[in-house]
């Protein structure tokens, strides 16, 4: 009788053994075929930005080609049709041309360029950065040895044995920058610093500079003024584009150095473009830089491309 007992007692327990082993793989398999779907889910949600993106892409571009350019935007005549807008700033001002898709123009001449740079411009740009810390002769001596192409170093700079010395996996390039991360890597700058001056630098060429599609660092760093110039200056252009030396002389008291007076208060034909899809956070996010002077063989080039 105790071994019959016995035996129902061990037959329940493998009963409720079982059920449990066959709820818990249930379970399992549920969470794995939600998170199969969540993720299906997100893919085909990042394909469709980055589908919608590209297609806002071709519109603007196609757009620009056939605009004109002033000192301060680009002016679409096809963009009403194909895009919903007129015109675009060329100083980074997000144009919305759908519920959930902004367009942003920057222009090369309204930033620094690493490529061609102003060495006082950017020196004001890291010191007004980080105030109180200036480590920017060593930077700037230590970009020079980076992209000349000998080994002598400056008398703040650094060559490959610096690096070496420090524990570096790399050396200097000696050729220029080929992407503007790589600005991080040289002697004197850290993530933070680089952080805060990267919105105001390009790797794009620039002509010269124009403070009609320059943001407030940018101005700050090239023309040496402090907060209540500042303000005069953006008040000005509120109104209307800085055309001349005299005229910015008049309200800054400053002029533009090291820049010929025909290339300056003008766009450069480099500019970056960001086009960002998704709402309220970006699903995609597609980066360009483009030169809109027509070739031979194009209309217009691509410096640069990336999406995330």
């Amino acid at each position: 009788m105790r071994s019959i007992e016995s035996s129902r007692g061990s037959a329940t327990l493998l009963s409720l053994l079982l059920a449990a082993v066959v709820v818990t793989v249930g379970i399992g398999f549920n969470w794995l075929v939600k998170e199969h779907l969540k993720a299906a889910e997100g893919l085909k949600t990042k394909s469709e930005a980055t589908l919608r993106a590209l297609s806002v892409y071709d519109r603007l571009i196609y757009s620009i080609l056939s605009g004109r350019t002033s000192s301060r935007e680009v002016v679409l005549p096809s963009g009403e049709r194909l895009l919903g807008v007129g015109s675009i700033p060329l100083n980074n001002t997000a144009v919305k041309v759908g519920d959930d898709v902004e367009i942003r123009i920057q222009d090369s001449n309204g930033m620094i360029s690493l490529s061609s740079p102003n060495m006082t411009a950017l020196q004001r740009l890291l010191r007004n950065a980080r105030p109180g810390e200036d480590t920017t002769e060593v930077i700037i001596d230590s970009l020079l040895d980076w992209i000349d192409q000998d080994t002598l170093v400056r008398v703040n700079g650094a060559e490959e044995t610096y690096y070496r010395s420090e524990g570096k996996p790399y050396a200097p390039r000696n050729y220029p920058l080929q992407y503007k991360e790589e600005f991080a890597f040289i002697r004197g700058m850290d993530e933070d610093l680089y952080r805060k001056a990267a919105p105001s630098l390009t790797l794009l060429p620039s002509s010269g500079f124009n403070p009609n599609t320059a943001g407030d660092e940018v101005l700050t760093a090239y023309l040496g003024i402090g907060a209540e110039t500042l303000a005069a200056l953006k008040a000005y252009m509120a109104q209307k584009p800085v055309a001349s030396a005299t005229e910015l002389f008049t309200v800054t008291g400053r002029t533009i150095e090291g820049t010929g007076e025909g290339t300056d208060f003008q766009p450069s034909r480099f500019w970056e473009i960001a086009i960002t899809v998704g709402k309220p956070r970006p699903v995609y996010s597609l980066k360009a830089g483009i030169d809109v002077r027509q070739g031979f063989n194009q209309p217009y080039s691509v410096v640069y491309w990336g999406g995330e």
